[in-house]
């Protein structure tokens, strides 16, 4: 029989197994089962959660657990949320401090992609623009490199991504942290945000205009709706499409004061339904291709109750990825993992998934 003890956030290791789920405010946070990771430690605590039920005779498994840019990516997302911060305070900004950072994260993206979509949308209401900015430009980049596109082209890309909703720090939180729908007046404000970044990155010496008008496009859609301007698909810049999918996938994914998440899936049938009218049907097609939608290392809850781990992500059948089951059906962990195939169990399938 399994052993656990109670231990505060502060003691937690990755590789330990969470033994009782974790709620906060009637919200399951952690699911029992769930294998602990470097950036779930950090939430527990920015939640104010004081003690955590673990177990501990369970050992670690080093194919799940190992991931080798969980740091970098928090690192990344602190020095994200620095830079917003300096614009927030209209400190003195150049490229200095934007150009390296967006050349890391390329890096990274190129070496370790699989690994990268591991850690985006792990996006708190809180902090949502921190982390919808880091996972936008993630998942432009990989668009970008699967697309051939040439350094220069990648680079202005990943600046115009990773600054996409900077404006928004020039909108009232109260009308961006409202519950319930806005009204026109308040719906307005919101849609100047594009034009609020635009300016805002024009002031920064060295930038080019062409990533300021990427950043005043993400919102302009293929026939003609978007905003600010109303462009039509020929006017709008390539590059500007790609961090509008990017931007509507990534929104989709991640819980927001106003809306819940959706499953990958369900987000990529939706891109779908609009590639022929509101967005670019071949960069849609690039964009769900190389974003894997249940990405290896992907936890996830089975309509068994089950808790699995994505080993493959099956690009064949990207719905039915194979799997390595860890918990019975009560959330019990077990002490010997098992694998299954969704793509021979058609009466099995993904219910939700934890980031």
């Amino acid at each position: 029989m399994s052993t656990s003890s109670t231990i505060s956030p502060h003691e937690l290791k990755p590789g330990m197994i969470i033994n009782a789920d974790i709620i906060c405010n009637g919200n399951l946070l952690l699911a029992k089962g769930t294998v602990v990771k470097p950036n779930y430690i950090d939430q527990l605590l920015a939640w104010g959660i004081s003690t955590v039920s673990v177990l501990t005779d369970q050992s670690s498994d080093e194919e799940i657990l190992k991931n080798p840019v969980q740091e970098f990516y928090a690192q990344t997302y602190k020095e994200v949320g620095a830079i917003i911060e300096m614009f927030r305070q209209e400190q003195p900004l150049n490229t200095s401090h934007i150009f390296p950072l967006v050349e890391k994260i390329l890096e990274t993206v190129f070496v370790n992609q699989n690994s990268m979509l591991l850690l985006t949308g792990f996006n708190n209401v809180s902090d949502y623009l921190h982390a919808h900015s880091l996972d936008v430009c993630v998942f432009s980049l990989i668009t970008a490199k699967a697309m051939g596109l040439d350094y220069e082209e990648i680079v202005d890309l990943g600046i115009a991504a990773l600054l996409h909703d900077i404006g928004k720090i020039n909108v009232s939180d109260a009308i961006l942290s409202k519950p319930s729908s806005l009204t026109p007046e308040e719906y307005e404000e919101v849609k100047k945000h594009s034009k609020y970044g635009y300016d805002l990155v024009l002031k920064i010496p060295g930038f080019k205009r062409d990533v300021a008008q990427i950043i005043m496009q993400h919102h302009e859609r293929c026939d003609g709706s978007g905003y600010p301007r109303g462009l039509n698909s020929d006017e709008i810049s390539s590059l500007a499409k790609i961090i509008v999918v990017a931007d509507i996938y990534d929104a989709l994914t991640s819980d927001r004061v106003y809306n819940k998440k959706i499953l990958p899936h369900e987000a990529a049938e939706y891109l779908l339904c609009i590639s022929y009218s509101l967005i670019d049907p071949e960069i849609t097609k690039v964009v769900l291709k190389n974003i894997a939608i249940y990405p290896p290392g992907c936890q996830v809850l089975l309509n068994t109750n089950q808790i699995a781990i994505v080993v493959d992500p099956n690009p064949n059948m990207p719905l039915r990825p194979s799997l390595k089951i860890t918990t019975d059906n009560a959330g019990n962990p077990l002490h010997k993992p098992y694998h299954c195939e969704l793509e021979t169990h058609p009466n099995i399938f993904i219910k939700s998934i934890f980031n």
